[in-house]
């Protein structure tokens, strides 16, 4: 089904999914696909499951030294994995940045926007970032999530954020498989997501609105 012709799209999807869309065309979007195929209901379902995950993240400052207990336990695993041989090294390609979409709606010139949304593919996860404006700064936060494919077992990752081949900062991922950094400037960086046979490279990763 289509809406003044426009195609019921990944971008669509996200836009209803976030709640974005006015009342008259969120109720389109529900008519399309209550008549759209198996594909495009995954898509549906998997963006209604990160908003729903994402949405109201609190996200509270660290335990004094936990930045160094990540450092310590991630250096002794990347050790381990060296020793042992058997990590997979893969490179995660975006699939999804908000800033190539069409806008919903008019947007007032030189208007900031608040948030920026960038999906990415590898072979055994999606991972979705939402690039925040901060109001106290031009910095801006990052809000990742790891999500398996269906079936899979959820790992714990540890995730390195780099610059120019340094460590901007180090986390891991919680139960539900999400991560954040805090005030982190604009430009180019990468991501890396260790576990235990696997490691995710995620370059690059434009921080910016």
């Amino acid at each position: 089904m289509t809406e003044n012709n426009r195609p019921l799209d990944f971008a669509r999807l996200v836009e209803w999914a976030e709640g974005r869309l006015p009342e008259g065309e969120a109720r389109i979007v529900e008519e399309a696909l209550a008549g759209a195929d198996s594909a495009t209901l995954a898509d549906a379902a998997w963006l209604r499951r990160f908003f729903e995950a994402t949405d109201n993240v609190v996200i509270e400052s660290p335990p004094r030294g936990l930045r160094e207990t990540l450092v310590e336990t991630f250096e002794a695993h990347a050790t381990g994995r060296r020793t042992t041989g058997f990590v997979g090294r893969v490179l995660a390609g975006l699939t999804f940045d908000s800033n190539l979409q069409p806008a919903a709606g008019l947007r007032a010139v030189g208007a900031r926007q608040s948030r920026r949304q960038l999906i990415y593919h590898a072979e055994a996860f999606d991972l979705a970032i939402n690039v925040l404006a901060r109001e106290s700064d031009n910095n801006l936060d990052l809000d990742g999530q790891v999500l398996p494919r269906e079936g899979a077992e959820p790992e714990l990752f540890s995730v390195q954020l780099l610059r120019d081949g340094s460590e901007l900062a180090l986390t891991v991922t919680d139960e539900m498989g999400s991560f954040a950094f805090q005030s982190v400037a604009p430009g180019g960086c990468e991501l890396v997501l260790s576990a235990e046979t696997v490691e995710v490279s995620v370059l690059p990763i434009d921080v910016g609105l």
